[in-house]
């Protein structure tokens, strides 16, 4: 592993922000860290470099303790909560001054800002004065400046806030070619689930200091056989002879557009035998895994099964049809 954390608790006062927390970010992969605001997310990156020491456990950064060898830190990249940015001072100097502090060689320095500076397309901003920058601007200098001197470990929290789509897209593949091609490892935090779905090799959802859920994005994805079944008709009658008979399974519904979640692939074979039976005309029938969103809200919320409404969902009650969700009659078992 170049970053981990091994068995690691951290306290802040008589709160525990995380409780035996074990994860590793492996060379050339890209690891996404998940959890609600308060899950503990934030805290286990400023372990990594070496901003908080832990109650317990062991924290290393390419083997070493990032808190007791601060050294290891010029070895990092890092993009924290807050932007830390001289916003009186010039984009170039901003870069110039961070990276004399992390490399300490002024040619260097002169290679690095240009390249980075290229790479994250600041060329036509490094004379401008950094609070004279867009927010979008100002976080593609932060990111910059994260890749100077082209670090072995990347770590980022919420990396992608404030960056317009187009952004967001070059940063989840430059990320990706990163990893690959240096053989670096790249931690991120995010609340955007379809960034990680685009780049990540592994995933940790934390909740409430705790991990619920480690591995690959893939694992996490063959894991649960639920499916999401998305039918559009424009029979009005047709549909509501489907929600009727999987009530319990319905996650919403609106006039010609159904969308349920059944348990395994036998309920579609049932699904599509009455459609059949019942002659129902379809526009559309889409059958998929669940999304990551869906996944993660599972796991989230404790694996507690997906009846209406306990994540959190909108009801389907007198959505679409006219009658109420009640007379819809029994669940179907």
């Amino acid at each position: 592993m170049l970053a981990e954390l091994q068995q690691v608790s951290k306290m802040y006062g008589k709160t525990r922000a995380l409780d035996s927390v074990s994860l590793g970010v492996r060379p050339g992969s890209v690891h996404a860290l998940l959890g609600h605001n308060g899950a503990g997310k934030t805290t286990s990156i400023r372990l990594l470099v070496g901003l908080l020491r832990p109650d317990s456990g062991h924290v290393r950064v390419l083997g070493m303790d990032p808190y007791r060898s601060p050294s290891v830190r010029r070895h990092i990249g890092y993009v924290g909560e807050n932007e830390g940015l001289y916003r009186g001072l010039s984009v170039a100097v901003n870069l110039s001054r961070f990276c004399l502090s992390k490399l300490a060689d002024i040619e260097t320095c002169r290679r690095e800002v240009a390249r980075v500076a290229e790479t994250f397309e600041l060329d036509g901003l490094l004379d401008k004065k950094v609070g004279e920058l867009s927010s979008g601007n100002r976080q593609r200098v932060v990111l910059a400046r994260a890749f100077l001197g082209s670090p072995r470990v990347v770590i980022l929290d919420e990396p992608f806030n404030k960056l317009d789509p187009v952004w967001r897209a070059r940063l989840r593949g430059f990320l990706r070619n990163y990893a690959e091609k240096n053989g670096a490892g790249v931690l991120f935090s995010t609340h955007v689930l379809s960034d990680v779905e685009e780049v990540a090799d592994f995933i940790t959802i934390l909740r409430r200091g705790t991990v619920v859920f480690q591995g690959s994005l893939g694992s996490l994805q063959s894991s649960d056989k639920r499916i999401e079944v998305r039918i559009a008709s424009r029979d009005r009658a047709g549909l509501e002879v489907l929600a009727r008979a999987f009530a319990d399974r319905v996650e919403r519904v609106a006039d010609g557009f159904l969308v349920m979640n059944l348990n395994d692939p036998g309920e579609v074979h049932d699904l599509l035998g009455l459609i059949a039976e019942k002659r129902i005309p379809l526009d559309s029938l889409e059958v998929r895994r669940l999304s990551l969103e869906r996944l993660y809200l599972y796991y989230y919320e404790g694996g507690g099964g997906w009846r209406r409404g306990e994540l959190g969902w909108p009801s389907t009650c007198g959505r679409g049809f006219r009658r109420p969700c009640s007379p819809l009659g029994p669940a179907r078992s």
